[in-house]
């Protein structure tokens, strides 16, 4: 009967050991998934809002421990790459210049586009401007009614119209920047949104992973 008792005791730890590597594992794919859900909806996010994929691609997810590591309380942090830009368009943040005078210029479509490489459909920014086709080719001015809490940069002479380059004949005055004091981001981000989603699906999807992988075992 001793080896008996010791046959059925044995058999009932491996059973129990099987059934502890199951629900480790059901947590860990629950986990798993929701980390990828999170991180796909976040996405999703940022090329609705017209923000690029570029910007949405800098959402990453990952799973700790290691798969190798057996443990039942994983966590599945989901973070950004560019977490001030996503912070400023979650909280609709303004922007104001660094610089010494204080004011940011926004380029206009005539403005003409950058040079610089890996910059495709970009505007030259006003020091770019000003360094190329020198410190005397804009007038910068409040306009009327505005007091002084906007200004224009414009270039009297010497541009043609959407060409971005200087041309002598026909010439006519052209907006190239507005200068303003700063610009408050629409909030088209809303990151706490996902996260409440996952915290709902959690017991959901932890409990599926875990019925399946104990069936499984059976």
């Amino acid at each position: 009967m001793t080896d008996t008792k010791l046959a059925l005791v044995g058999n009932l730890q491996k059973t129990l050991d099987a059934e502890k590597t199951a629900v480790a594992k059901g947590i860990r794919g629950g986990m798993e998934a929701l980390t990828d859900l999170g991180k796909r909806r976040l996405r999703q996010q940022v090329t609705r809002a017209g923000l690029g994929e570029r910007l949405s691609k800098t959402w990453r997810g990952k799973v700790y421990p290691g798969a190798k590591v057996e443990t039942f309380e994983p966590a599945g942090p989901i973070w950004s790459k560019a977490p001030h830009i996503v912070r400023a368009f979650s909280e609709g943040r303004p922007i104001r210049s660094k610089a010494s005078g204080g004011w940011l210029a926004i380029p206009t479509d005539l403005a003409p586009p950058t040079r610089k490489r890996g910059a495709r459909r970009k505007r030259m920014s006003m020091d770019d401007f000003l360094d190329e086709f020198g410190m005397d080719s804009l007038r910068v001015f409040a306009p009327p009614g505005r007091g002084r809490r906007v200004l224009y940069a414009v270039a009297d002479k010497g541009f043609a119209r959407g060409r971005g380059k200087r041309r002598k004949p026909k010439a006519e005055p052209l907006l190239m920047y507005v200068l303003v004091k700063q610009v408050r981001l629409r909030r088209v981000l809303n990151v706490d949104t996902v996260e409440r989603g996952l915290v709902r699906l959690a017991p959901e999807y932890i409990t599926k992973r875990i019925i399946g992988g104990l069936s499984d075992g059976q």
